[in-house]
């Protein structure tokens, strides 16, 4: 039989997170509130809940942010069904059971979901991103067991609900393997947010200079990169592969260069690839950095 845990344990998991209070003062109000100058902040509970069919449609939305703007390219419908047909994997972040999840980390098998249009859709996606000089390694990668790594939460969410929801998954993983499901995987693959800010040249009219020597010569643009998700930061030092892409279709980069003159927001992704002889220290990271 299947482990479960979580719903049914006598001990949940819950993490504390500050938030503005936007209640209207008839509203109940059983959290601890503290006053700073006029704003109020609400101490929330978050618990942690095992991933159900209510929650599809809150789930699908999180999992188009995974793929951002190429999010049309995606069967996203079908991606949300294999996270919702593995309920005893991965943790939703709740306030209450009955409520959308505000936060969801689950793992799907590429290999075991090989021959599902998404998946093949995601490979194909993911090598036509990878520069050249990381194709073949990818191509390695990708024929053993790889575990794709879903971790989706709303903006306001507090980076420290990912860790208990990461040691959770090496727990449920174990169980998993435990009923002979095939989930020892090689590596796990992370999809991380990023935004690029770009500068644009200094002259838009001119986009070329001269050096000394009096040829022409385009002006390099400054690029800054910061990740969405402060976790990924720290995912990274332990990745045997890395690579960024930008989406196929974004355009608001250019659009916020027109509103603000000299800098657009770029979003893109950063894919991490990290094996499974990293991940329980990759955890112990994560825990030690993004502690409450």
């Amino acid at each position: 039989m299947g482990h479960k845990r979580k719903q049914s344990d006598t001990e949940q998991d819950t993490v504390s997170a500050h938030q503005p209070d936007r209640r209207s003062d008839s509203e109940s109000d059983n959290e601890s509130v503290s006053s700073v100058g006029s704003n109020e902040i609400v101490e929330v509970d978050f618990e942690f809940f095992d991933p159900k069919e209510p929650d599809y449609h809150a789930i699908k939305r999180l999992l188009l942010s995974t793929f951002g703007d190429d999010s049309e390219d995606f069967n996203i419908s079908m991606l949300a069904d294999l996270c919702l047909a593995q309920p005893h994997i991965g943790s939703t972040v709740k306030m209450e059971e009955a409520g959308d999840p505000y936060a969801f980390l689950t793992i799907l098998g590429m290999r075991e979901h090989r021959e599902t249009e998404v998946v093949k859709q995601i490979v194909e996606y993911l090598l036509k991103k990878v520069p050249d000089e990381g194709k073949q390694r990818l191509l390695q990668i990708l024929e053993s067991n790889v575990g794709l790594v879903l971790n989706e939460r709303i903006v306001n969410m507090p980076p420290q609900v990912v860790p208990p929801m990461f040691r959770m998954l090496v727990g449920e993983l174990g169980w998993a393997r435990e009923d002979g499901k095939p989930v020892d995987f090689d590596y796990y693959l992370v999809l991380a947010p990023m935004y690029r800010e770009t500068e644009a040249p200094e002259n838009d009219e001119e986009e070329e200079e001269e050096d000394r020597r009096g040829a022409k010569k385009k002006k390099t643009k400054v690029e800054l990169d910061a990740y969405v998700h402060a976790e990924d930061e720290f995912i990274e030092e332990f990745a045997c592969l890395q690579f960024d892409y930008k989406f196929t279709r974004s355009k608001r980069a250019a659009e916020s260069r027109d509103a603000f003159a000299e800098t657009g927001m770029a979003p893109s992704r950063r894919c991490l690839v990290v094996e499974k002889s990293k991940i329980a220290t990759m955890v112990k990271r994560l825990e030690e950095v993004l502690a409450p």
